[in-house]
């Protein structure tokens, strides 16, 4: 995840260069591995209450498991709120028919949207202006959710809101849980002396249910 606004992109790429470099040294060369997720990290998918209304994707591209753990609780919101939502990884999503609309939510990295969310709106970005369509992001950013931290983070949707105008966005708070991250990402973590990176959950839950329960809204009421 990013953090911007708490960390210069030049001092954030000093320590992540720093621990990349020793990585390479410690692995052999082996970047791969030191980049892999952590097998203990669970990417749910599954369907919740089928033969209620509308049939709404929940897709979601997670890294270390934080986004995927917001996907699921706003699925099962839709669902309370009288939807068929069914949740999967974005790069698991072969067809999007018979969906009534669609929610994606991604990682940011750098400031970027994970790769997965970018090749799902390349691949899903046509048929999407058809249907309703939100989008949410998980980003250190909003550790602080000031109207500034807001439009910072929102600005990182960029290449994925320009194929398609969301008709709900979002810029939601994540956490840092060392034994989630990958090898690489927990030594530069680790690396800064700091603290912006120490571990911690700044996930405003009462704000995700919030805008969850004002998206079942206009997800039911769209047509």
């Amino acid at each position: 995840m990013a953090d911007q606004r708490l960390v210069s992109r030049r001092k954030f790429l000093k320590i992540a260069g720093g621990a990349l470099g020793a990585g390479v040294v410690a692995c052999g060369g082996a970047t791969f591995f030191g980049l892999r997720t952590p097998s203990s990290v669970h990417f749910p998918e599954q369907s919740f209450c089928e033969g209620q209304s509308k049939r709404i994707l929940i897709a979601y591209a997670s890294k270390c498991g934080a986004t995927s753990e917001i996907s699921g609780a706003i699925t099962e919101a839709l669902c309370a709120g009288g939807l068929t939502a069914e949740l999967k990884r974005a790069g698991h999503v072969a067809s999007l028919k018979g969906y009534q609309g669609v929610v994606l939510g991604t990682a940011i990295y750098m400031g970027n949207p994970l790769k997965e969310a970018i090749k799902f709106m390349e691949e899903f970005g046509r048929q999407l202006a058809d249907i309703p369509f939100a989008l949410f992001e998980v980003c250190l950013t909003m550790k602080e959710a000031t109207p500034e931290n807001e439009k910072t983070a929102l600005d990182y949707l960029q290449p994925i809101s320009t194929i398609v105008a969301p008709v709900k966005t979002a810029a939601f708070a994540g956490r840092i849980d060392y034994p989630s991250l990958p090898p690489l990402y927990r030594m530069f973590a680790q690396a800064d002396k700091a603290g912006i990176l120490s571990e911690g959950d700044f996930r405003d839950w009462a704000a995700i249910s919030t805008w969850t329960k004002d998206l079942g809204v206009v997800l039911a009421n769209y047509s």
